[in-house]
């Protein structure tokens, strides 16, 4: 038996944190993909991964573990185009943001041989790319999984190990349409709200007037166009009912400003803190 390989497509900054992560992993061999020749280099250089490939074929074709850690779409494509060049008895994960759709491919695509589990590990920067890279990006992190109806059990603790591995302190298991709505609030919205607050803002303003809320409210606001148009328009099934939500409580708030009403306004912020508290609770 040879040594146990793991695959990793794309070396962004998530694809290239994780393939630093996972070295030490059942004593693996990390093999990267992607199409930038600067990536690869900088990846093999820094230690990130033992060999790299521009062909998605190549890095996979030997891996007893393949993630995926490109755009949905791309994950799609890949699914269907590489269906027969995986090992037997693979697994196959992605850490995409939304899930319904990529399982749905996979157990449609995949031969029954390989077996497919999706990952989502919640964490991020506002900037990508592999020099932003961070072997300790998933410390302390949580880490959705979400497999199919036929993916196998051992596959499902694969993917705990290596969550425990990479550092991810809360772990839970959920089915595409559990993560898909929950992810539309805690991470869809998130970066509508943030978004929003930078769209528009008081014409004299300097950075001399933003302290610890600006920064917490509005980190995530320095976005990825591309990928965020995908993964929100993807959910947005999901996204709205949580975005009308939202809505409802800005107007709710607006309201009691608009009447001078004081009590109105501490009941909603109580409101407000003891949700805060609730979902931190869970």
């Amino acid at each position: 038996m040879g040594q146990y390989r793991i695959a990793v497509i794309g070396l962004g900054l998530m694809g290239g944190s994780l393939a630093y992560a996972l070295r030490g992993f059942r004593d693996c061999r990390r093999v990267g993909a992607d199409i930038d020749r600067r990536t690869r280099e900088g990846a093999l250089a820094a230690g990130a991964v033992d060999e790299a490939h521009e062909n998605t074929a190549d890095a996979i074709r030997d891996a007893d573990l393949c993630i995926f850690c490109t755009f949905p779409s791309h994950i799609e494509e890949a699914l269907v185009h590489h269906a027969e060049d995986f090992k037997k008895n693979a697994v196959v994960s992605e850490i995409a943001g939304l899930k319904s759709a990529i399982g749905r491919i996979a157990e449609q695509n995949l031969p029954s041989s390989v077996d497919y589990v999706g990952i989502h590990p919640m964490v991020g920067k506002e900037v990508g790319g592999f020099a932003n890279a961070d072997r300790n990006l998933f410390a302390g992190a949580g880490f959705i999984i979400t497999p199919n109806d036929s993916t196998r059990p051992e596959s499902v603790e694969l993917t705990r190990d290596l969550a425990r591995h990479i550092g991810a302190a809360r772990t839970a298991a959920a089915d595409a349409q559990t993560h898909d709505e929950n992810i539309a609030w805690s991470s869809g919205l998130m970066h509508i709200a943030s978004a929003a607050l930078c769209m528009k803002y008081p014409a004299k303003i300097t950075k001399a007037f933003t302290g610890g809320a600006f920064r917490d409210c509005t980190r995530i606001a320095n976005i990825d166009p591309e990928l965020w148009t995908e993964l929100l328009s993807r959910n947005s099934q999901y996204i709205l009912p949580a975005l009308d939500a939202y809505m409802e409580s800005l107007s709710a708030v607006r309201d009691v400003l608009a009447k001078d009403d004081r009590e109105g306004l501490y009941t909603l912020l109580e409101s407000a803190r003891e949700g805060k508290r609730e979902v931190e609770s869970r």
